[in-house]
């Protein structure tokens, strides 16, 4: 029975348009079945993230400046060391270069506090209650003003500079990639990695949530970030308006640029 089940799943998985409707309830009902269709909430939902990103259509960004977008949910721990190392190791005219951070777990005081004591950042945004890693990105990403984002979870621990200058001419010359990492320490991620460059190679999975560089250019286009399931739902949404490939700075038998340090202590979240 699980053979005939497995033969079907894959036959739906190559026929079927992959994020439309029927894909979601055949191949990947893992969001009906937590939050069905929430329709009127849904509706509201959409409502309140069109009218957040509505200005970034007819924004006019900060040419060769970029923003670091900093992603807390309350865990105080990881995100000194986050900062510390972005501060160290983010090698990009610091005139051109903007702080911008959200943090989404209000329970954590300590971490509230210690965000508030820091006097760098140009736009702080501490959620009411805990959102959700959609919600947050699209609430902060419409503060951006700057030509590029380096996007970073509250969890990432950086090793040795990171040569900006560098990410954002690849990203200009190859207009085809969504994003651009500096390659971490999980070489789990980078099974389809393919070397393009000396300095740089490309992956065809999901768009990642690794810390990246992208323009805001290709976000205008492609927000926003869902809010339930947000990898997968914005990687269908992103590949069905032809980005299908990300860029990846190293390659995997360098020394990582950047190391995941969070899976010691995970804060429950909002889905």
């Amino acid at each position: 029975m699980n053979n005939i089940y497995l033969v079907i799943k894959r036959w739906l998985q190559r026929n079927i348009p992959v994020g439309g409707f029927l894909w979601h309830i055949l191949v990947f009902p893992q969001r009906f079945r937590r939050h069905g269709f929430r329709i009127f909430k849904g509706y509201w939902e959409a409502r309140e993230t069109k009218k957040m990103i509505a200005p970034l259509k007819t924004r006019k960004f900060l040419k060769n400046h970029v923003s670091i977008v900093i992603q807390s949910a309350g865990r105080k721990e990881y995100l000194e060391r986050t900062i510390e190392a972005l501060r160290k190791y983010f090698d990009y005219d610091p005139a051109k270069t903007h702080w911008l951070i959200i943090d989404d777990y209000p329970v954590s005081k300590e971490t509230r506090d210690y965000i508030k004591s820091l006097d760098f950042f140009d736009t702080l945004i501490l959620n009411e209650r805990n959102r959700g890693i959609g919600y947050s990105i699209n609430r902060i990403f419409a503060e951006v003003k700057t030509e590029f984002v380096f996007y970073c979870q509250e969890d990432y621990e950086f090793l040795r500079p990171i040569p900006i200058e560098e990410m954002i001419k690849i990203l200009r010359e190859n207009s085809h990639l969504s994003q651009i990492m500096p390659i971490g320490n999980e070489k789990k991620r980078y099974t389809d990695f393919r070397q393009v460059s000396e300095k740089y190679g490309e992956c065809y999975s999901m768009f990642g949530f690794w810390p990246y560089l992208a323009s805001m250019e290709f976000f205008v286009k492609v927000l926003p970030f869902p809010f339930y399931f947000t990898a997968p739902e914005f990687t269908f949404n992103v590949r069905r308006r032809g980005w299908k490939t990300y860029g990846v700075f190293g390659s995997p038998n360098d020394d990582p640029y950047v190391q995941h340090i969070g899976e010691e202590r995970k804060i429950l979240v909002v889905k």
